[in-house]
């Protein structure tokens, strides 16, 4: 059983980028990561070299994005859940850097996830286990795009497992506009929010928790 004593994580790998975005960038992740009977806490700070390609503010030769990431989860310990699900929110901080501009962003997050532990018997060790946590990522104060939707995270084996070594894998998917450049001018930004998109990221890669 894990306790609440915070544990250092590190992470490495390539992202797949959407919206606008050169298609790979490399993702440095370090935080902290709290698993107990009833709490999981993950705390990460994270950084991309992921630059704009494709915007309409070309040329734009240089960029990289930084992130801040913390949430709360509950995991009741209850016969319809088992102990295995787990529920509650969070906040997101991200800023792109580019050689013309900066954009930062602060939004909520709410979600949840659930532990799949897979044996051969009621004593056995574990022959597989896998976490998946889904978070629905709200717009925030991202005036100039309103970027929202759901983001999953997959992890092998679960967090829950006490070991060194997981691999992860997220994929967020979201919605957004055409950047608004003149809150002032109010037919203009009408225009800009109603040229709505869609964008998918994926980064994958490896944890090594201490």
């Amino acid at each position: 059983m894990m306790r609440l004593t915070p544990h250092p994580y590190g992470f490495v790998g390539p992202s797949l980028m959407g919206g606008g975005y050169a298609p790979i960038a490399w993702r440095v992740e370090a935080g902290l990561h709290v698993e107990s009977t009833h709490l999981v806490i993950p705390i990460g700070l994270a950084y991309d070299n992921g630059r704009q390609a494709n915007d309409a503010d070309q040329p734009n030769p240089k960029g990289h994005d930084r992130y801040l990431d913390a949430a709360s989860y509950f995991r009741p310990d209850s016969l319809l859940f088992s102990g295995r699900a787990f529920f509650g929110f969070g906040w997101r901080w991200s800023q792109l850097c580019t050689t013309n501009y900066t954009k930062t962003s602060n939004r909520p997050q709410i979600g949840g996830g659930y532990d799949l532990m897979l044996r051969s018997c009621p004593v056995c060790r574990r022959d597989f286990s896998m976490r998946i946590v889904m978070n629905w990522v709200l717009g925030g104060n991202d005036w100039q795009n309103g970027s929202h939707g759901p983001e999953i995270a997959i992890s092998i084996p679960s967090p829950r497992e006490q070991r060194h070594w997981f691999w992860q894998e997220r994929v967020g998917t979201y919605r957004f506009h055409e950047t608004v450049t003149d809150r002032s001018n109010i037919p203009l930004t009408l225009s800009q929010r109603a040229d709505r998109s869609f964008a998918c990221y994926v980064n994958f890669g490896v944890v090594y928790r201490f």
